[in-house]
């Protein structure tokens, strides 16, 4: 049970780190109950790729996000907290905040609850006014491998949105000081966070960002990482504690959520100003809650505000089939074998096709990256086919899986066929192709007059009366993680003797996106000793980064050392856009691997 509220202090509750994912009743429940100022919840990314905010689909399905979105609508009618949640649907667009206000007066209704103020933000930009901005030269590339934005791909845009800061919540709340919930379109992670903290008086907009930036993940940097959270502020610090059962936060894991995505942990981009984080320090209160304090939130100057865009396009279509390979002489010679079916599929097209051949086993999820190409047992194959129309997309996978089936090779012993498939039909389309073509920096823009809003008077006949408890009976606490997970994986083959690798000391090795053009590397540990002794090893280099990953130093955004978190990080740019014809790994959460086998100078701990 998270303890009640106590006087100049503000509570912020995050049930789920993407809203519509669902999150548990009883802890929401129990967490509304004991008292909390605001829900507020992100709900949209870039990870998933171009998809959704090229074809103008929701993240979740919306049967998803009106059974989440009934639960925190009740808590603002029995208990008045204030509701926000951004980015809804997904990619933040303006149909989504209109059919969002429209499920808010439907659940208002339909329940009997008191008459809300519902307030919609709007995040979409006008393709005139970007292009404008583009011919002033004030729009350039947001990070390492974004290419300089042509007038096309403002046209090709199906549409375009900005990450609204926290200017567009502050006036509508301030303008609207009786508002219940606020719907917004896509919006920097952190800002409502922020903005309500302002809002409610607590001006250190450092601190009110470096909390929003934990938040709006939920509990993610909790240890097992898991949904609801609960951040206390106050006027120079703020607390931050999972609500899960067995889940706790330690300095180290909160500490490396500032790294968690971002190309560099110390120094946080958004809309208006950096978040600087240097000078943060990170307390243990307990077992389970960190106290935050010392982050600074420096403004961009007068008149030079700045805020991302972000655009897709539909760029054709595209079929995909998917099967696999087992016979050791066909692997042998798999290369040569999959280039001559490939020149055969080009004799056979008379149109232009783009066609991808995955093999995952091999170098499917790393792609160029991949160091260690050496065949295993079996490989599996994803084959995408891209065209103008989608008949000729099916037509190319069609041909294609035909000669992985029937294709001949030398030494040939299983005749009957070469390709294992677990579907039919087998080729698969998949409709439009989608692509980032905008992903851009605005500058010298108006933070609140961009993003425009509107008010929603929900009629509400306030008829509604309680029946039985709010989540049901209790359950059984969930067992989060199976204790063997916890002892540490024995990376093989092992080490040469009087040696370790990487893997064995690091307490966190990860990769993950940093926006679709940028893929960014984490390594951290849970001693400060270790830490130290790595730090200073001088193994961990540019140098040793572009040999690991097959790319030339250009191609590295950064390499640092991070003291608070007691962290490694680089950041690169990804050879493939994320999402794009031929994405391996659309998260880019899988290339983490060739630094877990970094050999180090000291013995391996069995």
């Amino acid at each position: 049970m998270s303890p009640s509220k106590t006087t100049d202090e503000l509570r912020i509750f995050t049930p789920i780190g993407q809203f519509g994912q669902s999150f548990s009743q009883q802890i929401f429940w129990d967490t509304v109950d004991s008292g909390v100022d605001a829900i507020i919840c992100d709900g949209g990314s870039t990870d998933s790729g171009p998809g959704r905010l090229a074809l103008g689909k929701t993240n979740v399905s919306r049967e998803s996000l009106y059974k989440d979105l009934e639960t925190v609508v009740k808590a603002c009618h029995m208990h008045n907290v204030h509701v926000i949640i951004s980015s809804w649907g997904g990619d933040g667009e303006d149909a989504f905040v209109d059919f969002a206000l429209e499920m808010i007066q439907d659940i208002v209704q339909k329940n009997g609850y008191r008459p809300m103020k519902a307030i919609g933000i709007y995040a979409e930009i006008s393709k005139d006014l970007i292009k404008q901005k583009l011919k002033d030269g004030l729009i350039g590339p947001c990070g390492g491998g974004v290419p300089e934005l042509k007038e096309k791909d403002i046209d090709d845009a199906t549409r375009v949105v900005a990450q609204m800061g926290v200017e567009p919540f502050i006036k509508a709340m301030t303008e609207n000081p009786g508002f219940d919930i606020i719907i917004s379109g896509r919006a920097y992670d952190p800002s409502p966070y922020a903005a309500y903290c302002s809002y409610k008086g607590y001006t250190d907009m450092g601190l009110n960002f470096a909390m929003g930036k934990l938040m709006e993940c939920g509990a993610q940097c909790a240890i097992p990482k898991s949904r609801e959270a609960l951040a206390v502020m106050r006027r120079d610090h703020f607390d931050i504690f999972p609500l899960s059962e067995g889940a706790k936060m330690t300095v180290t894991s909160v500490a490396s959520h500032f790294l968690y995505e971002k190309t560099r942990p110390d120094i946080l981009s958004g809309p208006g100003g950096k978040l600087h984080l240097n000078d943060a320090k990170f307390e243990q209160l307990d077992e389970r809650t960190v106290r935050v304090r010392g982050a600074v939130f420096k403004p961009e100057p007068e008149g030079e505000y700045t805020v991302k865009l972000e655009g897709a396009k539909v760029d054709g279509y595209h079929t995909i089939f998917i099967g696999g390979l087992r016979d050791p002489i066909l692997l042998s010679q798999l290369d040569s074998w999959i280039a001559w079916i490939e020149s055969m599929v080009k004799d056979r097209m008379d149109f232009p096709y783009e066609l991808k051949i995955h093999r995952y086993g091999v170098n499917g999820v790393m792609g160029a990256l991949e160091p260690d190409t050496r065949m295993p047992k079996e490989v599996c194959i994803c084959g995408q086919a891209k065209a103008a129309t989608q008949k000729q997309a099916d037509l190319v996978a069609q041909v294609t899986k035909f000669g992985f089936t029937h294709a001949p090779y030398s030494g040939q012993l299983a005749t009957a066929g070469n390709f294992a498939w677990p579907v039919t039909p087998t080729e698969i389309p998949l409709g439009p192709l989608a692509e980032f073509c905008v992903y851009h920096i605005m500058k010298n823009v108006d933070p609140v007059g961009l993003f425009p809003y509107k008010v929603v008077d929900v009629a509400g006949s306030n008829t509604f009366v309680q029946v039985g408890p709010l989540a049901g009976p209790s359950k059984a606490p969930l067992t989060l993680i199976p204790p063997k997970v916890l002892t540490r994986y024995p990376l093989s083959p092992p080490p040469p003797a009087g040696t370790c690798y990487l893997g064995d000391i690091a307490s966190v090795l990860r990769s993950k996106n940093s926006g679709p053009y940028e893929l960014t590397l984490d390594v951290m540990f849970s001693d400060r000793a270790l830490y130290e002794k790595v730090k200073n090893s001088g193994i961990l280099t540019k140098e040793k980064i572009a040999k690991l990953y097959n790319i030339s130093l250009k191609d590295i955004v950064i390499t640092m050392f991070w003291d608070p978190a007691m962290a490694f990080k680089a950041t690169i740019a990804r050879s493939q856009v994320s999402g794009g014809f031929g994405e391996t790994d659309t998260h880019a959460s899988q290339q983490h691997a060739p630094l877990l086998f970094v050999e180090m100078p000291w013995p391996r701990e069995e």
